[in-house]
């Protein structure tokens, strides 16, 4: 069950695909890939379905867009170094970032994963 009543899954979706073609964009190549069947849990919910999302490489990594879903749902670009690993799901996430970003602070978010940009250094106390 999609938990939020703020964002349905459909709009939720159409920023996948917004960061699918950033990933085209900044040249990643479009792999096929099979269907992957996900579950994801949070506060009080559990929700299934079968991710129809492409696999692509960059740089020798294989990357997949996922989900984290919390107080709102957040979009991660999932990285394996082998298909083997993409394929049974076994992939590190990158940092996520939240849906509603605006589309030029999402593309900056996915240059970032894919290590095109830097993410910006965090503040010591002693600063």
């Amino acid at each position: 069950m999609w938990p939020y009543s703020f964002v349905t899954r459909a709009e939720f979706e159409k920023r996948k695909d917004f960061v699918d073609s950033t990933l085209r964009h900044l040249g990643c190549e479009l792999l096929p890939a099979s269907p992957q069947r996900m579950t994801m849990y949070g506060k009080g919910f559990h929700e299934t379905w079968t991710s129809e999302r492409p696999l692509y490489r960059f740089r020798g990594v294989y990357i997949h867009i996922g989900e984290v879903l919390h107080e709102k749902p957040f979009l991660v670009l999932e990285l394996a170094d082998t298909l083997e690993e993409a394929k049974s799901n076994e992939m590190e996430d990158a940092d996520p970032f939240p849906y509603d970003l605006p589309d030029d602070e999402i593309v900056l978010e996915v240059k970032r994963s894919l290590g095109l940009e830097e993410y910006p250094k965090k503040m010591s106390p002693d600063s």
